[in-house]
């Protein structure tokens, strides 16, 4: 079976604002060439700056054996301190040695268009880091919050740059917005985790209790809040916007249909689209039918599958011969929650007004999806909610011509379309609210 996209996606601190107790974890600041461990740059301000050089192949970071790059992001994440020093083994030209490294934190941002605020939030009794940006003037701001897809990175990064969701951030940090990104649990400087392991409704705590307490900020207008949830952030949006309400949201590049329709018609459509027989993909289908509701909603093992439905094993085995307790990365808990909740309850809790977005080329989510949230909306609260077909874009609002192009061209730039059509939203939002 191919591999296929399931919503994926995929700061200066301000001491007089806020103190932070949450340690900020350390960065190696090194990049790597493709699929080794052998420098391919040193990142100015790191910890590898003056100590590694380019073409040092790293084996080993203390005790703890390397093999490839993302073995030193976990080193850093799960085990490394910040002002440690630790013992890094490398094959430097035809020798090995052991060099001492001493870990620096992870650079924070620094703005002179808005200030920046590391702080936390607790869920589940696990301490979780958010960012937040707050214009430098005084007053009540409303809020830009991203709730981010599925996958395992970091919201940590300068708006500066291109990590994911930057446009969109950058350009309401500008617009005296105050705007907040949470990490996942295990990612990043946040405790919890690893992020592999999380399931959906501990995933969706975070998030409500991020909104719960940015609403709490003296430099926040509590009434004035709007979330933007792509992907899977806009399945988990619902659950948060059903128990704390906010001004506005907006889900894009999402599902309103169950978990298991959604997913056989995403298993067709990319199928199709990377050229599978006619055969090939009617004989897929025909397993996902089986094997998706059985364990997803039925809450089979794998084994019991196989076990009933031998001829669907290899298709099974895809999703689970590594590991019988996960599928594509998360745990089987994490899907079943998603699997067995019901959007249009959800939804039926849901009044704010919404803006609801879907690129014309998106092939991992439909149309029809996005315009069933709508018109649920707008059947329990007529005039809430408007839909906006994102012309000449993809799942996450880059710039393509064509399902096949948007297939084909995972690296295609971004559509600014996409930040001018939720800016102008958002301003005819905040204007109407003022004049009643």
């Amino acid at each position: 079976m191919p591999l296929l996209s399931a919503l994926l996606v995929f700061s200066t601190v301000i001491a007089p604002i806020q103190s932070d107790p949450l340690p900020r974890k350390p960065m190696l600041g090194a990049q790597f060439q493709p699929n080794t461990t052998k420098v391919a740059g040193i990142v100015p301000g790191g910890s590898a700056e003056g100590v590694l050089q380019v073409g040092d192949e790293i084996s080993a970071i203390g005790s703890t054996s390397i093999g490839s790059p993302q073995d030193i992001t976990n080193f850093m994440t799960a085990t490394a301190k910040s002002g440690e020093t630790v013992t890094v083994t490398i094959k430097r030209g035809d020798k090995t040695e052991k060099i001492p490294l001493k870990l620096k934190e992870r650079p924070r941002e620094v703005s002179p268009d808005y200030d920046v605020i590391y702080s936390h939030i607790v869920s589940n009794g696990k301490r979780i880091r958010t960012i937040i940006t707050k214009p430098k003037k005084a007053g009540k701001f409303p809020v830009f919050m991203m709730l981010q897809g599925l996958g395992q990175f970091s919201m940590d990064y300068p708006l500066s740059g291109n990590g994911p969701y930057s446009n969109f951030l950058r350009h309401f940090a500008k617009q005296d917005f105050v705007t907040l990104r949470v990490e996942k649990p295990g990612m990043g400087d946040a405790e919890g985790g690893p992020y592999v392991e999380t399931d959906f409704v501990t995933e969706g705590d975070v998030y409500l209790q991020a909104i719960r307490a940015i609403k709490k900020e003296s430099y926040v207008n509590p009434d004035r809040v709007f979330m933007f949830g792509h992907s899977m952030g806009g399945t988990i949006g619902p659950w948060v916007v059903s128990q704390e309400p906010i001004f506005g949201f907006i889900p894009s590049s999402t599902i309103y249909k169950t978990w298991t329709e959604y997913w056989l018609e995403n298993v067709r459509r990319q199928m199709d689209l990377g050229g599978a027989s006619r055969e090939a993909i009617n004989n897929q289908m025909l397993a996902e039918a089986v094997i998706q509701p059985l364990v997803l909603v039925e809450n089979w093992s794998p084994a019991e599958v196989n076990e009933k439905f031998p001829q669907y094993k290899a298709i099974t085995d895809s999703y689970f011969a590594a590991d019988p307790n996960k599928m594509m990365g998360r745990t089987l808990k994490f899907w079943r929650q998603l699997a067995q909740t019901s959007y249009p309850e959800l939804w039926s809790k849901i009044s704010c007004r919404t803006l609801v977005l879907w690129g014309q080329y998106d092939f991992v989510s439909t149309e029809e999806d996005h315009m069933m949230i709508r018109d649920h909306l707008n059947r329990q609260n007529p005039g809430t909610a408007t839909y906006i077909r994102v012309e000449n874009s993809n799942h996450g609002f880059q710039k393509v011509s064509s399902y096949q192009d948007a297939f084909t061209n995972p690296g295609a730039p971004f559509n600014d379309k996409a930040v001018e059509v939720m800016d102008t939203w958002i301003k005819e939002q905040l204007t109407d609210a003022d004049k009643k």
